[in-house]
């Protein structure tokens, strides 16, 4: 028996440096990191990192280009393609890597996304992953000619064929995993985690700024939405998201009319 507790006590130590040692690393991050995000002017893919980076208490600076500024800058980037999280001069692409960057570099709750917890951090990249898996056909109509398919193939015949048949059969059989996911969750969240995680940012963006303009969403996917965006993080984003937008539109206003 002395055995086990002394075994016990060994592993809760050893934990428990796990997480000292991820808190101050993430604490020098936080205190020395100079972090911008590229993006458009939309909500898009950039939406739930930016997002994610206002629950993780990130300042950044919010950079959105316009489609001229993007043309000049996309030779530049590795992939040739935003979104683009650059910390202390490092590039980092592909917005579901950024979003578990974001929780992993600066949230010091640990609760955007697990470093600890093998298990939940699976769980977590499968439900990012099925994010992915819902819009991909939407995206692939939308962004036909970068999917490479030449409107020569993809006729608007074509493209109404497909976007018909993904909204009413494709689409509601992802929503449909995902009502499952949130009605069987002990907490709300869609992994079961006592807040949000980068997953649920992600799927609540997706749904606010693409699907709900679709089709209705179901109430346990409108209510996961709620929460999201009813967060006091996001809120307070959301309103200086605004409030520049609107200074940013009465000065191009002034300046025409000039």
């Amino acid at each position: 028996m002395s055995l086990r507790i002394a075994l016990g006590a060994a592993v809760a130590a050893a934990a428990l440096c796990v997480v000292s040692s991820r808190r101050f690393k993430c604490i020098v991050r936080r205190k020395l990191g100079h972090v911008r995000l590229t993006y458009f002017n939309i909500a898009g893919l950039g939406e739930p990192l930016r997002l994610s980076l206002a629950l993780a208490q990130m300042p950044f600076i919010d950079e959105r280009l316009s489609r001229e500024q993007f043309m000049q800058l996309k030779p530049k980037l590795r992939f040739g393609q935003v979104p683009c999280l650059t910390v202390n001069g490092d590039e980092y692409f592909q917005s579901a890597a950024i979003l578990r960057y974001i929780g992993k570099a600066f949230d010091l709750s640990g609760q955007l996304y697990p470093t600890d917890n093998l298990a939940l951090a699976a769980t977590i990249d499968a439900l990012l992953d099925a994010c992915s898996d819902m819009v991909v056909g939407k995206r692939v109509y939308t962004y036909k000619e970068r999917f490479g398919f030449p409107e020569a193939v993809f006729t608007p015949q074509v493209e109404e064929t497909i976007k018909k048949k993904w909204t009413s059969e494709t689409l509601m059989r992802h929503l449909g995993f995902f009502v499952n996911v949130v009605s069987h969750s002990r907490t709300g969240w869609l992994a079961s985690t006592e807040g949000p995680t980068v997953a649920d940012v992600l799927l609540a963006s997706i749904l606010r700024n693409e699907i709900a303009a679709l089709v209705e969403l179901p109430p346990p996917l409108a209510d996961l939405v709620d929460r999201v965006y009813s967060l006091p993080a996001v809120v307070a984003f959301k309103k200086a998201e605004a409030e520049a937008q609107s200074a940013e539109a009465s000065k191009q206003a002034s300046s025409s009319s000039a």
